[in-house]
């Protein structure tokens, strides 16, 4: 016996109104890679000064990515997705940005310090038939930190305030977002995410226009085994609850009832081993295991990541990295439809497979300036053979380049 299954086949549509965000943090997340890295293995720790020291540094940044598989879909417009018979609801478009990061740090006193930075970043989409323009954006980033250090020996103590404000030129995807967070070192952490979008009135017919506040703790432990061995554990427990101003397409897609707001609990535990075999070389074996629990079940799924990383450090400013991953995702909410777009009462959960690669190459050219190469492929496969979700299964490349000119 067959039933009729009353959510709609969607696939979450997070790249294309999220990259921006992404790419605006690209440069950073791979200047602490290198810190992390270089710091922690390949050189010898020293001891921390117990005062902050006055510094300031000006870094200009020009990127430009290629992406085959920007999710089109709902995103934009729902007459063109998959949903209402688009053949191909990916499209490859080239995003172009252009951005100052300014970063201080000003002592107060012995133990204090306070550190500041500004990070204002223009973003310029282009897509097939200019599909993609109306995420054309200026992002304007700006970060407080106040830390106290009572020894060289302890922890660093900190509070920390981000705003975040994104005007793109649909202004239905206009946003803000603020972070605070406090931190004790690298130990214990504590996030508060608040994402709020202007549009309250045209409720466009998208999963992702929704605004949330999402409360994080997380614990770290680092435990050094071997001269040349380290291990690491983490973990991460989050809640996020988000508003209910869903249009009634959303909610009859998700399953969910009118009034009702959803609830997201996450459990993330990632477990990794670094050990050098070889001078300059670095090897990384990783295990990821997250779990979100929502009161829509639509929203409920877990994954399992392994990766192992490869890094290289070709000399004091120059490495590379190469990291291969397998990541299975099970929806616990959603099944798996038969030929005749209908789901059986025994119908097995919906699975996706992942197979990723990412390259990175960090360059210095100059005193000042540095080239850093990006490449990701991720193939994704799905256990959904009925035709109409024939787009889960794709190849996605992603390819950057990023200039920076540090004064």
């Amino acid at each position: 016996m067959r039933k009729r299954f009353h959510q709609f086949p969607f696939k979450p549509i997070y790249r294309a109104s999220v990259i921006g965000l992404l790419l605006l943090a690209a440069s950073i997340a791979s200047a602490q890679l290198q810190l992390e890295y270089g710091r922690e293995l390949f050189q010898q720790e020293t001891e921390a000064p117990a005062a902050f020291e006055s510094d300031l540094t000006i870094d200009y940044e020009v990127s430009n990515v290629f992406n085959n598989h920007v999710e089109f879909g709902l995103s934009i417009d729902p007459n063109t997705s998959s949903l209402a018979g688009r053949e191909d609801p990916q499209l490859t478009g080239l995003i172009n940005l252009a951005g100052v990061n300014i970063q201080g740090t000003l002592p107060l006193g012995k133990r204090f310090g306070l550190k500041l930075q500004y990070y204002p970043q223009l973003e310029n989409y282009t897509g097939e038939d200019g599909q993609l323009n109306e995420f054309d954006a200026f992002a304007d980033l700006f970060a407080t930190e106040l830390s106290f250090r009572p020894t060289a020996e302890l922890p660093t103590l900190s509070v920390s305030h981000q705003l975040q404000r994104l005007n793109r030129r649909d202004d239905a995807f206009d946003n803000l977002q603020r972070q605070i967070s406090f931190r004790f070192g690298k130990l214990l952490e504590y996030n508060l995410y608040i994402n709020r979008f202007d549009d309250k009135i045209t409720r466009r017919e998208d999963f992702l226009l929704v605004g949330s506040t999402n409360h994080q703790g997380r614990a770290r432990v680092q435990l050094g085994i071997l001269k040349a061995l380290l291990a690491k554990l983490e973990y991460s427990l989050e809640r996020e609850n988000y508003k209910d101003n869903l249009n009634n397409l959303v909610l009859g897609i998700a399953g969910i009832e009118q009034g009702t707001s959803r609830r997201d609990l996450r459990n993330l535990v990632s477990a990794k081993l670094i050990q050098i075999p070889a001078n300059r070389f670095l090897l990384q074996q990783e295990l990821n295991l997250f779990l979100s629990n929502s009161n829509i079940a639509f929203y409920d799924f877990s994954t399992v990541e392994a990766a192992v990383s490869g890094f290289y450090k070709i000399n004091d400013e120059n490495w590379a990295r190469l990291r291969l991953s397998r990541l299975g995702i099970t929806f616990d909410g959603r099944r798996v439809r038969g030929p005749d777009g209908l789901v059986d009462e025994d119908a097995e959960k919906r699975r996706d497979n992942q197979l990723g690669a990412h390259f990175q190459i960090h360059w210095q050219v100059w005193n000042s300036l540095t080239l850093l190469a990006d490449y990701q492929l991720t193939r994704n496969d799905t256990n959904e053979d009925n035709e109409i979700f024939d787009f889960l299964n794709y190849t996605h490349n992603v390819v950057s380049m990023t200039l920076q000119a540090s004064y």
